[in-house]
């Protein structure tokens, strides 16, 4: 008897994502918003639209922890948000089986004249939490983030550090099957960093499956089993981490030596 094949966490099929351009003429919606119905409704044919995300297919199947690869501008955040459920895919088929979170914009839903203990509430709300987690998930937060003594102050009272402090312990205080990241999580205080790797590194282990997107080579390596290479939306490389890394220092080689052949003609 055949053993059947796990269900994947993602399947991306000739995923997708198209934006309109807004040309420089067309700026003066933002002192005539009378004009963005007629932009609309009427005149959305007429809009050149860009391609961010290009046909991209892959699959992850649990336990695959896959790094994107590419230079600024490629994708990556893109498609990070794609999985997220932020985009709406233009065309294509996106299947995700179990949650999957994003460790980006920590600080969305956070409203600074709300106390800290307000701000647990309104993000972990926007994080799809019941005020019944939330409530159960308030100490680990208050412990987490060492500002206890300042919860129940206006967040505007914070320093940068504080607020970033709260934003890391409230974005994860929740374990997804699925984690997205968008960068390596960090902070300043070399203290507080270093509970906020460990904390990093239990999620990570912890999920059932990982999409990182970081141009640091030695995480990707030591955290990623298989690789993306992303250009211009489209992937043009799928394979083990080392051999999609190999592949992207060898573009990067030949589109340095480009001018100069060009310059040499």
């Amino acid at each position: 008897m055949t053993q059947s094949q796990p269900i994947p966490l993602i399947e991306a099929r000739q995923l997708s994502l198209h934006v309109p351009i807004v040309k420089p003429s067309e700026r003066s919606l933002m002192a005539n918003p009378s004009r963005i119905i007629t932009d609309l409704y009427l005149a959305r044919g007429k809009r050149t639209l860009a391609t961010l995300i290009d046909s991209v297919s892959f699959t992850l199947s649990p336990g695959e922890r896959l790094g994107l690869i590419g230079s600024n501008g490629a994708g990556k955040s893109t498609l990070l948000r794609l999985l997220a459920g932020i985009y709406k895919p233009s065309s294509g088929r996106l299947t995700v089986n179990g949650t999957a979170k994003g460790l980006f914009d920590i600080s969305l839903g956070m409203h600074p004249e709300a106390t800290g203990l307000e701000n647990i509430y309104l993000r972990g709300l926007q994080m799809g939490l019941t005020l019944k987690q939330i409530r159960e998930l308030i100490p680990q937060v208050m412990a987490f983030s060492e500002l206890v003594s300042d919860i129940e102050k206006p967040l505007s009272t914070y320093s940068t550090g504080m607020r970033l402090r709260l934003a890391i312990a409230v974005s994860t205080m929740i374990e997804p099957d699925i984690l997205l990241l968008d960068e390596w999580i960090g902070a300043g205080d070399a203290a507080f960093n270093a509970k906020v790797k460990t904390r990093m590194m239990s999620l990570v282990e912890g999920s059932r499956g990982l999409v990182l997107a970081t141009h640091n080579t030695g995480l990707m390596k030591s955290l990623c089993t298989h690789g993306m290479v992303l250009d211009k939306g489209r992937s043009t490389f799928i394979g083990p981490v080392d051999e999609a890394l190999a592949f992207y220092g060898e573009q990067v080689a030949k589109a340095k030596m480009l001018p100069s052949r060009v310059a040499g003609v």
